[in-house]
């Protein structure tokens, strides 16, 4: 049975289990309403941690076994985290096979997504935590510029424009560290939009320093396609300190607005048909 609409994750940095998008996915369909969600949602997640967690495991491993380093939770976590970003972004600027891995998987999501809706003029929502904004980002960067995975990709015409955001109406991005990888240029530049129909939301909470704002980094930036928007997320133990960078998909003030977005979008496909 085709679908009406796909949601596509991607995780963000860190040691990352390849089911991370299991509790916003039971968010969503118990917003957008279970019925609807198991014959109208297909959802696709994006994994690439296994690109990098093998090198950082054995390295890890072998550290902590010969010097019984201290803090090893803060260690693990720093390590595991920055590695993540730092080993993309050199791979981008050096052989490129981790970076164009990345994005292989990206694209990947998105035949299989254009396989299940079974036509490319149907609604994508893109979702996207932390590291996974940026590696979004850069995607929609190259395939609006056809560079880099984008230069000599295969397929059809269809498939081609759908891997290009042709029909992708929303862009999510929750505790996003963009800023961290363009503020320190001197204009941090933005993808041109995919579509006419193209928004991006970005949420980010005062207590998450790792996620921020990102309408400021530039005026290119200052479009009114981009949302930053404030929310407080997280409980009584992680709604108030920098912990609260892992609460946005199960917090109702980010989902519930993803839930509504899926809803209209279904709602809109209905009323054409």
């Amino acid at each position: 049975m085709e679908k009406n609409i796909a949601v596509i994750t991607l995780h963000g940095m860190g040691d990352t289990n390849p089911n991370y998008f299991k509790e916003i996915e039971i968010k969503l369909r118990k917003y957008v309403g279970k019925t609807i969600w198991d014959t109208e949602v297909h959802m696709e997640s994006v994994f690439y941690q296994d690109l990098l967690q093998g090198n950082q495991e054995d390295y890890w491993n072998e550290i902590d076994d010969e010097y019984s380093l201290r803090w090893d939770f803060l260690r693990k976590f720093m390590l595991f985290s920055f590695s993540d970003a730092a080993s993309i972004e050199h791979s981008l600027r050096n052989d490129k096979v981790l970076y164009l891995a990345v994005h292989k998987k990206i694209s990947d999501a998105f035949d299989n997504s254009l396989k299940a809706l079974g036509g490319i003029k149907k609604p994508v929502i893109i979702i996207a935590h932390s590291l996974g904004g940026e590696q979004i980002s850069n995607y929609i960067w190259d395939a609006r510029e056809n560079k880099r995975f984008f230069y000599n990709d295969t397929g059809s015409q269809d498939e081609k424009d759908f891997r290009r955001l042709a029909t992708c109406n929303s862009l999510v991005t929750t505790g996003c560290n963009i800023p961290i990888f363009r503020v320190g240029l001197n204009e941090a530049k933005l993808f041109s939009r995919p579509n006419t129909s193209f928004n991006w939301n970005n949420y980010f909470d005062a207590d998450d320093v790792l996620g921020y704002p990102i309408k400021n980094m530039s005026e290119a930036f200052n479009v009114d396609w981009i949302r930053d928007k404030k929310v407080s997320v997280g409980n009584f133990f992680t709604g108030w300190n920098p912990v609260s960078h892992g609460s946005y998909w199960t917090d109702k003030d980010v989902v519930k607005p993803i839930a509504k977005e899926i809803s209209r979008l279904l709602k809109d496909r209905r009323e054409r048909s």
